[in-house]
């Protein structure tokens, strides 16, 4: 049997993916192309932006990030990408990985405002949660969310995570003080959680 050209292979299925949006790693243009929707007045208040960034400065915060030396790796960057295209429509990341304690910390934002509120930043979420649990062990994953942001709030319930404190005006934003939720999931509540794992879902 003659083997297959490039052009009959199939495309790489995703490793890491949801059922809307796969996640593929970050590259420094994805930092610096997303410059210009963090800086956009509805996106950047969710965000907690406070200025607006310059391309130059948006070059600056990549080229910091991808100098850190990956051989102990303590975070994992990827951009969200709908099922079959390579456009990112946002970044999610886990940092701060304890491997010891077995703990991470989880940052999204779902960059163009078009796709905000559409189920795909909680698509996102779960495949990420599913990543830490299920291929680096962690015992607890935990995020930061500001009380005005209800819509991420609500998203972040749905995926599974619980309120363990709120840090009483913490985050000055827009001429006041907000409270910043601390959230988290442990293990054993993502596998009570009935759904398909990342690694489950097959298709495109």
């Amino acid at each position: 049997m003659p083997a297959m050209t490039d052009a009959e292979a199939p495309p790489p299925r995703p490793m890491i993916r949801g059922e809307r949006v796969w996640l593929r790693p970050s590259e420094p243009s994805d930092v610096i192309d997303n410059a210009p929707y963090a800086s956009d007045a509805e996106v950047g208040h969710f965000m907690g932006v406070k200025t607006p960034m310059s391309k130059a400065a948006a070059e600056r915060f990549s080229a910091e990030i991808f100098a850190q030396n990956p051989g102990d790796q303590t975070g994992y960057g990827y951009a969200i990408c709908l099922l079959g295209t390579e456009e990112s429509i946002g970044t999610v990341f886990l940092h701060s990985v304890d491997k010891v304690n077995g703990s991470g910390v989880v940052g999204i934002a779902i960059s163009d405002r078009r796709y905000l509120g559409q189920g795909y930043g909680t698509d996102a979420l779960n495949a990420l949660v599913d990543f830490g649990f299920g291929e680096l062990r962690l015992e607890r994953i935990e995020l930061e969310v500001f009380d005005f942001n209800e819509r991420a709030i609500r998203s972040y319930q749905k995926a599974g995570f619980q309120t363990d404190a709120i840090q009483r005006r913490s985050r000055f934003h827009r001429g006041r003080h907000h409270d910043v939720h601390v959230m988290s999931i442990l293990r054993d509540d993502w596998l009570a959680i009935e759904r398909k794992r990342s690694w489950e879902l097959t298709g495109p």
